[in-house]
């Protein structure tokens, strides 16, 4: 069972399980303090897009660190 090919699915199915994980743990999205479709929705929303503001400000701050800056002499 520990082929090639299952490891790889096991690989992909354990970085999709991490955004639902996340967002449980984190913030905490099975105690939102609204009533409501609409009001759902946009928490919902805010707390998706602090998520991938989250992601992109890490991934933004390790491109610096790696990436060759060039002097302009």
């Amino acid at each position: 069972m520990k082929t090639e090919k299952y490891k790889e699915l096991s690989r992909i199915r354990n970085g999709v399980e991490t955004i639902p994980s996340i967002l449980w743990r984190k913030y905490q999205i099975d105690h939102m303090p609204v009533r409501g479709l609409l009001p759902t929705k946009l928490r919902f929303g805010i707390k998706l897009a602090a998520l991938n503001f989250k992601k992109l400000f890490g991934y933004l701050n390790s491109v610096g660190q790696c990436a060759l800056i060039p002097q302009i002499s």
